[in-house]
């Protein structure tokens, strides 16, 4: 066997990227023929540099994993495949599959936003040049060059434009000048789309995480008041724990469309000072945004209405979540011999933990917590409408009449539960006596 016979063959140009030293080749021999194009970019390292334009294959870049705008999507993708947490940020961007994964979120984006339909009019061609870090990976543009290879992909001949694009290949530079020239473009206007909210925080925690950005460096990165940033995150951590309690850890296209519904949740939850109303007030938002059209109008204007009725919202949910008598430490009450032990001796919850445990007990639980909710808010909002109407008492009388006929009609049967009747009825009578007295003082 000759020696020649045993030299591997040199590796296979993925559509997805060429291999490192292959791209480095090329860029080698590129930049060393003339450029009449170049490409000026501000701001970049103190100062603004003119860097040539160079015509590569399609295949030759990688998407750039470390990528704000898909942050956020990644960890939903590594969620919905069983991929370990840190698939995309501890993994080697080099490798096919995280590729595959990469391009993969961006073919739902690119669709998503309709830059695809943009540039299947074949006389859309390519306007700016990719930005390519010096190992060429895709550090501006990795949407458009997903589009690019979807269609050229599809049709060689339709789209032989795209065969070949125009990059920009940055001088050598650290990650978090990257990161700081990334921001920059992004916030630019051009045929780039907004980020989601929830892609807008992934993408900041995920510069906290890797350069270990502070507040302030964000807010400079961004261009954001430490107010804005911080209400940001602070969302984020309110959306993270619903997704969880329900079962949909990193699920964040489950979330993505209510961001002001997570806003007026954490406005109503700042503005509340004891720690068991605030579980009341964020697990009954929670019930809400299960379900965003059962409400009758928008989250973000429903959610505040859990805080104004707060104390009718504890009833209801009080009522309809009945819980146990505290369970209580004979041993320690055999020790005081009062029947009384201290409190140290109750081993129940406090009552909002426990309601709340109530409440996300199982589906049917979460339906009808949703239920109670919005049934309070809506006869509040009722309530204080017929306040101002000076027929109030006639109309509340006659509604009540209404249902008490309707509990005698259809609520008498053997097999109906009698678990505080009394007590209804002994505030329906205490209520009764006081209207009498009222208008026998009002008609004497």
């Amino acid at each position: 066997m000759s020696v020649a016979s045993v030299i591997p063959p040199p590796p296979k140009q993925s559509f997805l990227g060429w291999p490192l030293i292959d791209r480095r080749e090329e860029f080698k021999k590129l930049l060393a023929q003339p450029h009449a194009e170049t490409h000026r970019i501000e701001n970049f390292k103190g100062g603004t540099v003119s860097l040539p334009i160079l015509r590569v294959p399609i295949n030759l870049p990688k998407y750039r994993i470390a990528n704000g705008r898909t942050a956020s999507a990644q960890q939903e993708f590594a969620a919905l495949h069983s991929y370990q947490p840190d698939f995309f940020d501890n993994g080697d961007p080099e490798l096919e599959d995280i590729q595959q994964s990469q391009h993969q979120i961006l073919q739902s984006m690119v669709k998503d936003e309709g830059l695809l339909r943009k540039f299947e009019v074949s006389a859309n061609k390519q306007v700016e040049p990719l930005l390519l870090d010096e190992n060429g990976f895709v550090l501006n543009g990795n949407r458009r060059l997903c589009c690019w290879r979807l269609l050229y992909q599809n049709d060689t001949k339709e789209y032989g434009h795209f065969s070949h694009v125009d990059v920009v290949v940055l001088p050598h530079c650290d990650e978090q000048e990257l990161d700081r020239l990334e921001a920059r473009l992004q916030i630019e206007k051009d045929i780039r789309s907004d980020y989601t909210w929830d892609a807008e925080a992934a993408m900041m925690l995920q510069k906290q995480k890797l350069h270990g950005f502070s507040t302030a460096q964000l807010c400079q990165l961004y261009g954001k008041k430490k107010s804005e940033i911080e209400d940001l995150l602070a969302m984020r951590n309110l959306a993270a724990e619903y997704l969880e309690t329900r079962g949909k850890a990193n699920t964040w296209s489950e979330v993505s469309g209510d961001k002001y519904a997570f806003q007026e949740l954490l406005k109503a939850l700042s503005a509340t000072d004891s720690a068991s109303d605030r579980e009341i007030i964020k697990h009954a938002a929670f019930s809400l945004i299960d379900d965003s059209g059962g409400a009758g109008e928008r989250l973000y204007a429903v959610i505040p209405k859990v805080k104004v009725h707060l104390e009718a919202v504890k009833t209801g949910l009080a009522e309809a979540f009945p819980l146990p008598a505290p369970e209580v430490d004979e041993a320690a009450e055999m020790a005081f011999g009062s029947g009384k032990p201290e409190k140290s001796a109750v081993t129940a919850p406090p009552p909002a933990i426990a309601l709340v445990a109530e409440m996300r007990k199982d589906e049917e639980s979460l339906k009808k917590a949703r239920d109670v909710v919005i049934e309070v808010i809506r006869s509040q909002d009722e309530q204080g409408k017929e306040r101002e109407a000076a027929d109030f008492l006639a109309k509340t009388l006659k509604k009540a009449n209404t249902l008490i006929q309707n509990a005698v009609g259809h609520g008498l049967r053997p097999e109906t539960s009698i678990a505080g009747v009394k007590a209804q009825l002994e505030q329906i009578r205490s209520g009764v006596e006081a209207i009498e007295t009222w208008l026998s003082e009002k008609e004497g």
